[in-house]
């Protein structure tokens, strides 16, 4: 059997080429140590087919070896870290976004400083106390109706801070900066429908938009025989940004494409692989995002239609906001445990319109499912009940007499009964001058109201602040936990993704001495061939 004289050379120059190629690859990594979502790259190098030459080994032939091919360059990400990275960062983004609107909740109370209701309360009841000392004083009247007048504007304030002046309608402008209003417009940013071609929409369209390009362009690259590790690391930066919102399980299909479920919505991938899809259109090949309902009563479509079926079940199911919370995950899961959630949506914007265009919510309604928010107001209800309760009817200390005041002190301002006062609506009676009640003297009055302090109304608000102060506490705690998680998640994910530049270092020798080496074997080989054209020549 004939062996080329060359075969030398050539086993040298593919030992050249692989070192080249690895080098390379090296540099990029060094390069690219820094840039977000890259992934560490290793060139796989494999043995060249050997050459048999008939002999005596042990199968009869002689294995020449022929050197080494560099068949690709891969990424070195671990879908089961990426995977735990991205459920942790969706716990963590959780937590951050609770922690961030439970932390205004508590400042807005201004407990325990010395400016909040309890101080109010306090002065209200210290007031009274006055008050019988010189019941029939106008000037001692007029500080406890002005005291009352404080205290309950100072009930509707932080009602306000709540939940906003407009609370029946969420998307009222006036609601904007109440921790409600704050928490709809969260929402409404990351789930708006595009409102032109590409990534023109909310947070979550413009993530699984991209991630549905970036799909489409790997499986074409790969299919052309070219390497999309580039294109890869930019489609996990978008899987990683993704996890801010909700919880995201991606499947690897065999041509290279991922399929995405998000949000806890089962059945209906939000992104699927685009293989056998033609491109066209404004969206590209597996985007399965889909559209609102429009005024016209056109249906939902896609992904979106499936995220509002989720809502429906879970209310029918009674499932609580903090469980669907969980579900879904991510700042969305905290957005819908704080506003709570109705069967025909979030909080209380309702089911949204728009088509494929901007999601608009034309018929807010109420949160039947409670969010913190809700429970908070609730109490804060239950505060102002008991406080207009013990003033409008006083109990006499001792005898347990209780007095009605005509007119009542505290009134429901819209409509001035006593009929469904709230925190949000309670106001001092236009028409209240003096404590008066049948069959009680002006002191007798002032009494039972200022043997109200430490009563039922102080009592409740002491438990709402602890209320408050447990729910700021647990956040702050979980918020610490996950971060730290994260942290070492994130930790562990680079030690096996990452680049080590140290150990880039010691690659980069390596492989600079392979190419030198391989080039002294290329040379040696010229230097004979030299010789032996120049001894053949004479």
């Amino acid at each position: 059997m004939y062996v080329s004289s060359y075969l030398t050379l050539d086993t040298a120059l593919s030992g050249v080429e692989a070192a080249q190629e690895q080098l390379d690859t090296t540099g990029q990594n060094i390069a690219n140590a820094n840039a977000p979502g890259y992934e560490e790259q290793t060139v796989n190098l494999v043995q060249s087919p050997a050459l048999s030459v008939p002999g005596a080994g042990g199968n009869g032939a002689l294995q020449l070896g022929t050197g080494v091919d560099a068949t690709s360059v891969t990424n070195s990400g671990d879908p089961y870290l990426d995977a735990a990275w991205r459920q942790q960062n969706a716990a963590t983004n959780a937590a951050s976004t609770t922690q961030t609107y439970t932390q205004q909740i508590q400042s807005a109370l201004n407990e325990p400083n010395g400016g909040g209701i309890s101080s109010q309360l306090a002065t209200f009841w210290s007031d009274w106390n006055a008050l019988a000392d010189n019941p029939t004083s106008s000037a001692a009247q007029q500080v406890v109706v002005n005291q009352g007048q404080s205290l309950a504007q100072a009930l509707n304030t932080l009602t306000n801070q709540l939940n906003g002046p407009d609370p029946g309608q969420p998307t009222d402008p006036a609601n904007a900066a109440s921790v409600l209003g704050q928490v709809n417009s969260q929402y409404m940013a990351a789930m708006q429908g595009p409102s032109g071609s590409g990534a023109s929409g909310g947070t979550l369209y413009n993530d699984a938009y991209n991630i549905a390009s970036l799909n489409y362009s790997i499986v074409q690259a790969q299919a052309s025989g070219q390497t999309a590790n580039n294109l890869i690391d930019q489609r996990n930066v978008a899987l990683d940004n993704l996890s801010q919102l909700g919880n995201v399980q991606v499947q690897n299909n065999s041509d290279g494409s991922v399929t995405v479920h998000f949000g806890g919505v089962t059945g209906q991938a939000l992104v699927s692989d685009p293989a056998g899809i033609p491109p066209g259109g404004p969206l590209p090949p597996g985007d399965q995002f889909g559209s609102y309902s429009t005024a016209s009563g056109t249906s939902a479509t896609g992904w979106v239609a499936a995220w509002q079926q989720q809502f429906s079940a879970a209310a029918a199911a009674g499932t609580s906001a903090a469980s669907l919370a969980n579900t879904v995950g991510g700042t969305l899961g905290a957005l819908i445990g704080l506003a709570g959630y109705s069967a025909s949506g979030f909080g209380g914007l309702g089911t949204p319109t728009g088509g494929a265009g901007p999601a608009s919510y034309p018929s807010p309604s109420p949160a039947t499912q409670s969010g913190t928010v809700g429970t908070l107001t609730a109490s804060l209800n239950q505060v102002t009940a008991k406080l207009a309760s013990e003033v409008n009817s006083p109990v006499q200390s001792g005898t347990g007499t209780t007095y009605t005041l005509n007119p009542p002190f505290f009134v429901n301002g819209s409509t001035s009964s006593t009929t469904g006062i709230t925190a949000a609506n309670i106001a001092v009676s236009s028409g209240f001058t003096a404590p008066t009640a049948a069959g009680a003297t002006y002191n007798d009055v002032a009494l039972a109201e200022a043997a109200n302090a430490g009563g039922a109304a102080d009592t409740a608000y002491q438990s709402f602040v602890q209320q408050v102060g447990s729910l700021a506490q647990g956040a702050n705690q979980q918020e610490t936990t996950q971060s730290a998680l994260q942290t070492q998640i994130t930790n562990q994910r680079t030690s096996v993704e990452g680049v080590d530049l140290s150990q880039e270092m010691a690659n980069l020798i390596n492989e600079q001495q392979a190419y030198q080496a391989s080039a002294k074997v290329m040379g040696a080989f010229s230097t004979v061939m030299t010789s032996l054209m120049s001894v053949v020549g004479q």
